[in-house]
């Protein structure tokens, strides 16, 4: 598993987006907004993004990572994951490795992310979190759409950089 700078990528990214679309199966991740493309990092914002192509042993895209950083706070916000493959042993392992990064290498206080509810990966959100020294901080009621226009609820997690460190045993 490699992750690069996603803008290698683009091209490969924005057309694996463009071929998923209107597939249900990836309606949680781009919710009702169905009109909106696909944006890479941008880092002339108050809110610059980082964003990662995940590629498998064999150098191919399977997915995409990005989030934005409050640098003024420290916090890795606006998690947007999404894997193109049914090789979720590997994008898991990304996502995990992003989030690691968040604190050992770019030095976050904060990680935060949502779910929409109902979600098929949201019980190993809920793991994840958990192993990593996270908690769920609390569900807020009709935050997103589906395909379909049905109005959902979203669950809110947090790690904190202490709470990380102490989960997976290092030490500042």
């Amino acid at each position: 598993m490699k992750l690069v700078n996603a803008k290698l990528y683009e091209e490969q990214i924005k057309r694996k987006m463009w071929e998923i679309w209107y597939d249900e199966k990836y309606q949680y991740y781009f919710g009702g907004n169905w009109r909106s493309d696909l944006s890479l990092a941008d880092n002339n914002s108050d809110y610059p993004k980082r964003a990662f192509a995940v590629l498998n042993n064999r150098d191919e895209l399977i997915g995409y990572i990005s989030y934005s950083v409050d640098n003024e706070l420290r916090i890795a916000q606006w998690f947007g994951a999404i894997n193109f493959s049914d090789d979720k042993l590997t994008f898991g392992r990304a996502l995990r490795q992003v989030i690691e990064d968040c604190f050992l290498k770019f030095g976050m206080e904060v990680v935060e992310w949502y779910v929409i509810c109902g979600n098929p990966i949201e019980r190993s959100y809920d793991r994840m979190c958990e192993k990593l020294g996270g908690r769920i901080v609390g569900i807020r009621h009709r935050r997103a759409l589906d395909m379909a226009g049905n109005v959902h609820n979203d669950k809110s997690y947090e790690i904190l950089r202490e709470d990380f460190l102490r989960a997976v045993g290092k030490h500042e």
